[in-house]
């Protein structure tokens, strides 16, 4: 028998969530039966003893191993609710063992409040993460040298990556599947288990529906007609003054609510649609790009690459299997 590609880890420990080690666990099972033997996941259920851990719901599981030296590709943080204080005085081993980890290349996922390990352990200082809208607060004042992003579904600092809810904690998990495995695989993956027929698979960090968590209703409105008109241009004196601010106040209650200025909002809508449509059609490069609103393939790519750390002719390989070619079909795409 092949020996698997990447070892992971799923750091198990009293109060842990059920649905996140087991999730993740069948999730990488299904990859494995997608791929060859010599490109599989040996997923090992971790903790720091041999004893047995409680979940939150109450069942008892036994690790596979306990934490040492020996390395791991990806790290994934179950999601915990309770006293954290607590938790780290009964497992004070893991934020060493954890930094070492990623010393030596690991990627490590926190699943909500799983990212809390990660936090707790310093490697998060100076960067950027995201969790359960309930723990924000209490994870803002508790390490307050990371930047934490109340609007983002998902993020990723230094190879160390977070989600907010149970939606983006899979969508999370896919991401990382195209990370180790490509794009069509966490694509193929992605309709085979996803229930929700309104999601696109571009299996990307940013989730536009993550700039949605407030409750400014003048900006809900703005967002709205950006939405729907992200392909014009766009005066944001006009869009101000239609939801009857001005251009300042309206700037200042955008970045507020949305974490984002609304000219880089309105970026992130063009290139999400761009991304939709590199993937599903086989328009042009220059064609999409004047498409959703760019008027000139060098802008465009600019900004997407800006974004999406790829140019779109590189995104658009790495989404598609080798020879595929996608319907010469338009499509659009609903944000919501």
């Amino acid at each position: 028998m092949a020996e698997a590609k990447w070892r992971v880890a799923l750091l198990i420990f009293n109060g842990a969530w059920a649905s996140t080690v087991y999730g993740s666990l069948e999730l990488f099972h299904s990859v494995n039966l997608r791929q060859p033997k010599d490109k599989q996941f040996q997923c090992d259920l971790i903790s720091t003893d041999s004893q047995p851990i409680q979940l939150y719901g109450g069942q008892t599981i036994q690790s596979d191993t306990t934490i040492s030296d020996a390395p791991y590709d990806l790290i994934m943080l179950a999601h915990y609710w309770g006293d954290f204080q607590h938790l780290t005085e009964q497992y004070p081993a893991i934020p060493p063992w954890l930094v070492k980890q990623h010393a030596n290349g690991a990627r490590i996922a926190g699943v909500n409040s799983g990212i809390f390990w990660a936090a707790e352990a310093g490697l998060l200082d100076g960067g950027r993460a995201t969790t359960y809208w309930r723990h924000l607060r209490e994870f803002e004042l508790r390490y307050p040298k990371v930047q934490w992003q109340a609007n983002q579904a998902s993020v990723e600092h230094a190879r160390i990556y977070s989600s907010n809810g149970q939606n983006a904690a899979m969508d999370l998990s896919l991401h990382l599947v195209e990370e180790f495995c490509g794009a069509s695989i966490a694509a193929g993956l992605a309709r085979d288990i996803s229930f929700d027929s309104r999601r696109t698979y571009d299996l990307n960090l940013i989730n536009i529906a993550g700039f949605r968590q407030h409750r400014d209703v003048g900006i809900h409105r703005a967002q709205d007609w950006l939405d729907e008109h992200f392909t014009q241009s766009v005066e944001l004196q006009a869009l101000a003054n239609q939801i009857g601010m001005s251009k300042r106040t309206f700037i200042r209650r955008f970045q507020k609510a949305t974490g984002e200025l609304p000219s880089r909002y309105l970026q992130r809508l063009r290139i999400e649609a761009a991304k939709h449509r590199l993937g599903n059609t086989q328009d042009s490069i220059k064609t999409i790009g004047m498409g959703v609103g760019y008027r000139d393939i060098s802008s465009f790519s600019k900004v997407f690459k800006t974004l999406t750390d790829v140019t779109p002719r590189e995104y658009r390989q790495r989404l598609r299997p080798s020879g595929a070619k996608a319907p010469n079909t338009k499509s659009t795409l609903k944000f919501g």
